[in-house]
């Protein structure tokens, strides 16, 4: 845990510098006037980033390198991909802390909204923001950040890599299917390739700590999930090491406090929970500050918001595959990203509605990486807040900004 920590911290370094520089080149001065947003020396800075961008994914990654490391290339192509997004904001006329008061979390149904839906018009007005392709963030009226797009931020080398590393989990994923005698709506939807396909189609859920259902009070036992165990998942695990570093220094200059949460709060499990089990592999090797992760493959996604989250505890979706033409819809702001194999998504899952409908041609494979509330309360870490929009668009004319 500790080096990879190291290393996760090592590639936050290198993208926060270049981010800096990113932002700090693509205007000429701040776009601040007495602390009024100037859009149209904002629209001036996502001109310049997004022709950077452009011509970074018009090129080859010559020097990738799968599980050693994450080469230069990778590092400016992230970069380029999270200013980008920080200086395009779609904005929602609504607070969203109001909103998730009355945002329930509900069953969800395929002939229907989810219950109170059709009352929050009532109260918030409505969003509709469209179609989404290029990176960008939705932001509430106070500036806080609720969803961060980041489309093609993975190379193919790297989608390729891991898309590799998970065919290997493809018998176990089947096999949740197989055995599953749940008829909830999370082990309905999913479509099984003929032949069964590259990846299969099922869900494995990975947790080096969680609570049983219904077991959440101090005295009960934080558990390691029985997946956790599995010689499959420990080869994946181990195989995605270095990706799942530089995913996590992506989640720490994207949403920075989360990432501060996520580290304090699988510190405070490896210390609890080290040695317990000796039947379990060692909870060190967890690579992920994400207290938890989910391999689905192949599921169409009824519309719904997550339970066991917080409003702030983003999750972290990350679509890979091939070939498949997927839409991330967003109900409650009207939006429909492009969803395609190399994107991320850090989203308020407890708050919006998100749903995958049939994608077409091709498999569709994502790794979902959450956080549990109350294991992050057992641990006594507070919740993080929000990102901020300001706390980004503050670097952007700023060659001195400061460091993310």
């Amino acid at each position: 845990m500790d080096q990879q920590m190291s290393q996760s911290i090592k590639l936050r370094a290198a993208l926060t510098t270049r981010i800096k520089e990113i932002m700090g080149k693509s205007s000429a001065t701040g776009i601040f006037r007495g602390g009024i947003l100037q859009t149209h020396l904002l629209h001036k800075a996502r001109l310049r980033i997004g022709h950077e961008l452009d011509s970074c994914l018009a090129t080859r990654d010559v020097n990738f390198h799968a599980s050693a490391s994450i080469s230069e290339y990778e590092i400016n192509r992230a970069a380029l991909t999270v200013a980008h997004a920080m200086v395009n904001p779609y904005y929602v006329d609504w607070d969203v802390d109001r909103f998730a008061e009355m945002a329930k979390v509900s069953t969800p149904k395929s002939d229907g909204p989810l219950a109170n839906t059709n009352q929050l018009p009532k109260y918030f007005s409505a969003a509709m923001i469209g179609k989404i392709s290029v990176p960008a963030t939705i932001v509430d009226r106070q500036g806080k950040i609720l969803t961060i797009y980041l489309p093609n931020i993975l190379s193919s080398s790297r989608v390729e890599y891991v898309n590799s590393a998970t065919k290997g989990l493809r018998t176990l994923l089947l096999e949740t299917i197989t055995s599953s005698t749940q008829q909830s709506w999370r082990s309905q939807g999913f479509v099984v390739p003929e032949g069964g396909g590259e990846f299969g189609a099922g869900r494995v859920t990975v947790s080096p700590a969680y609570f049983m259902q219904r077991h959440e009070r101090l005295e009960d036992p934080m558990v390691t999930s029985a997946s956790y165990k599995s010689v499959e998942v420990q080869e994946w695990l181990a195989a995605l090491s270095a990706t799942e570093s530089f995913w996590n220094a992506i989640t720490a200059v994207s949403a920075p406090d989360l990432f501060e949460a996520g580290t304090l709060a699988i510190t405070r499990i490896i210390e609890e929970l080290q040695g317990s089990d000796r039947t379990s592999p060692p909870i060190c090797d967890w690579p992920s500050i994400f207290s938890g992760l989910e391999i689905i493959a192949n599921h169409t996604t009824l519309s719904h918001r997550d339970s066991g989250g917080a409003p702030s505890l983003f999750d972290l979706l990350i679509s890979l595959g091939s070939g498949h033409e997927a839409k991330l819809t967003l109900a409650d702001v009207g939006a429909e990203l492009d969803y395609y194999p190399g994107t991320m998504v850090f989203i308020s899952g407890k708050v919006l509605q998100h749903s995958i409908g049939p994608w077409g041609p091709g498999e569709r494979l994502v790794i979902a990486h959450f956080m549990r509330d109350k294991i992050h309360s057992r641990c006594g870490v507070s919740r993080p807040p929000f990102p901020t929009q300001a706390y980004f668009l503050q670097m952007v004319g700023q060659q001195d900004s400061y460091l993310l």
